[in-house]
């Protein structure tokens, strides 16, 4: 987990959020305002979507959990603790979503750092916006998806995934592709050949052994799937890698 100190005055910035789930807590305050795509957020136990035009704050010293399944672009306001209480904002940060007008929508997009006033006259007004009914979370998702990742020999069901979340199996499928725009199983091989092409790449692991290590049941099961998306072998696209050699790349 990431741990930041408080800037020493605001810092505004537009951010492209990552596919993988993050973990952070800082001392200041914080603002997200989604301007494309989404941002999947836990804050403090609580769920919440980053989506355009949705104003999410992430109260100083909270631990935030967040993730992004597409392209996004996020504008974000870091706000020190001590210039919010000056200003007397700190009471409006809490955990509540607001919806930003259009009006706002246009006057966030020309924020500029070092003008402390217009962005305190910006935030004032976008902390008196009502409060934004937050979407359905995906929180439990966004704990399951690192554990497979980080397991991705074990023989994964969708069916026992769809139990941990406490979904049927066909809510679970949906929400799944409303996260990530793929199918549970899609995902599952995307993220297995990731990590072989990673093994094959990088180590000189045996076509066998990665096969097992990224959870195809056997060789043959691998070296068609690999041959499907990449349309060579595994045993060729390892030697066409950059730096490849006959030691480094075992025939086994």
């Amino acid at each position: 987990m990431t741990v930041t100190d408080s800037p020493a005055s605001p810092l505004i910035a537009v951010r492209s959020y990552p596919d993988r789930v993050l973990s952070d807590r800082h001392g200041y305050h914080q603002l997200l305002l989604g301007l494309e795509g989404a941002v999947e957020l836990e804050v403090a136990g609580r769920g919440r979507r980053v989506e355009p035009g949705l104003l999410v704050p992430i109260p100083s010293g909270d631990t935030h959990h967040y993730l992004a399944p597409q392209d996004n672009r996020t504008l974000v306001l870091d706000l020190p603790e001590a210039w919010c209480e000056t200003l007397a904002l700190d009471d409006g940060l809490t955990a509540q979503v607001r919806r930003i007008s259009p009006a706002l929508m246009a006057g966030a997009r020309q924020l500029e750092e070092g003008d402390s006033a217009a962005l305190a006259a910006w935030v004032a007004g976008a902390l008196r916006m009502p409060a934004h009914r937050a979407g359905e979370p995906r929180l439990r998702l966004l704990r399951l998806l690192p554990e497979i990742e980080a397991d991705l020999a074990q023989r994964w069901r969708v069916r026992d995934w769809a139990a941990r979340c406490h979904l049927a199996e066909a809510a679970f499928a949906r929400q799944f592709h409303a996260l990530t725009g793929r199918s549970p199983h899609a995902w599952l091989v995307e993220r297995r050949l990731a990590k072989a092409m990673t093994l094959l790449a990088e180590t000189s692991a045996s076509i066998t052994e990665i096969a097992l290590a990224c959870g195809f049941g056997d060789t043959a099961h691998f070296s068609r799937t690999f041959r499907d998306r990449q349309g060579l072998s595994p045993r060729a696209w390892r030697q066409a890698q950059p730096g490849a050699t006959s030691a480094s790349n075992p025939s086994r």
